[in-house]
């Protein structure tokens, strides 16, 4: 196509090789595009993201070596945006990395999104799990997001992981209560804090829990400036880590705890290494669940370390794929009594408890022992855990 050809004749050219994609909105009005990308497999895209707009631009360019003019470029967009809106195609659900059929507090199956070149998802119910394609269910993906390794099914690897990362106790118990809480398709979620030294950890362990289940190209942040940025990762992540946080502004920490931003999240703080002597609100400290890590004293290499983990990878894909299955089928006979703090994730913990080796009571006592909430800097901790007569936890 030569460069003088009008703007209608390119606009024309570009809905032509549109046509690949189905255009459809979204339950909460969002326009997207379905584009398929293998015999069994799509690809769903906002038709506002930079990722619709490249395939476009991409096929016009592979036909006529050139590229499209910038007016006609924001009107075929314009006209994908008024299909999606006004065609007849029903509206679609659109989740990010984690779906579900049925009631969300009580599933019927639970779908985690691979986001792998082949469109896979795994499918699970109260009868086990297994591999299909997208074809029935919309996920969205963002420029970040990295893909989940092939579930392969081994023998123990979640006592391998804790073991990998000194997970032991209250700890262990803590950081699988809330993975498998991070699994489950409705909020509220337990906020995971992770505290401790200089050299305990902390971020390779947040690094590595957000890869089990939504691995990302940038797997931490600091703490945004306002809510605006943090809703919008909310939009774009299923799983949030903070790393070095000292302090926590308010308005971040109501929105935190706001049922509108509903992810799991992680936070690594490091307030002790500066002497930070700050107390979270009591709303923010009431949602969380703190595991203390110990300083290591013969650290390994992160290459030993990662290498380890990715062999892991696949197994644990697996044996948290397990655990779900093992939720949806026992939940409806766990009965935990009163747990103020989150007693649906608790409830669901407990009915995963056998496939992640945990005891049933030990899980009630991480969401209800004064020890598992995070209260700020250690010398804050000590003084609230003595004016209340509670001991401090051992490591």
């Amino acid at each position: 196509m030569s460069l003088r050809t009008s703007r209608l004749d390119q606009a024309q050219a570009l809905l032509y090789h549109a046509r690949a994609a189905t255009p459809f909105s979204s339950e909460d009005g969002e326009a997207f595009a379905s584009i398929p990308s293998g015999i069994d497999s799509r690809r769903v895209f906002p038709l506002r993201s930079a990722a619709f707009r490249d395939w476009l631009v991409n096929n016009f360019y592979g036909e006529y070596n050139a590229a499209p003019a910038v007016r006609a470029l924001r009107a075929v967009l314009l006209a994908l945006e008024a299909r999606a809106q006004y065609s007849e195609s029903p509206t679609q659900k659109v989740n990010c990395r984690l779906g579900f059929e049925g009631n969300p507090f009580l599933p019927s199956k639970i779908f985690l999104d691979l986001a792998n070149e082949s469109g896979e998802l795994v499918e699970i119910t109260s009868k086990g799990w297994r591999t299909t394609d997208n074809l029935q269910h919309s996920f969205r993906q963002s420029s970040t997001t990295l893909p989940i390794p092939h579930p392969i099914a081994d023998r123990q690897p979640l006592a391998a992981f804790a073991r990998l990362f000194r997970l032991v106790g209250e700890s262990r118990t803590r950081a699988f209560s809330w993975l498998a809480a991070a699994l489950r398709p409705a909020g509220p979620y337990p906020i995971l804090v992770l505290t401790g030294s200089t050299g305990s950890g902390k971020s390779v362990l947040a690094h590595a829990l957000r890869s089990l289940i939504d691995p990302s190209t940038v797997p931490a942040r600091p703490l945004p400036s306002g809510n605006r940025e943090l809703l919008q990762l909310a939009h774009n992540n299923w799983v949030l880590v903070f790393d070095r946080v000292q302090r926590i502004p308010s308005k971040i920490s109501e929105a935190l705890c706001s049922h509108e931003l509903a992810r799991p999240t992680i936070l690594v703080y490091t307030g002790d290494e500066f002497k930070n002597i700050w107390t979270p609100a009591r709303a923010l400290a009431n949602r969380t669940l703190n595991v203390d890590l110990p300083r290591i004293d013969s650290p390994r290499s992160e290459f030993a370390l990662w290498s380890e983990f990715e062999a892991l990878r696949p197994a644990l894909t697996a044996a948290l794929c397990d655990a779900v299955s093992m939720a949806l089928k026992r939940i409806r006979e766990i009965d935990i009594g009163n747990v103020a703090r989150f007693p649906d994730c608790a409830t669901w913990a407990t009915a995963a408890a056998p496939a992640l080796g945990l005891y049933p009571t030990a899980i009630a006592d991480a969401f209800t022992n004064l020890n598992s909430i995070w209260m700020g800097s250690s010398s804050t901790r000590k003084s609230i855990h003595t004016n209340s007569g509670v001991t401090e936890p051992r490591p």
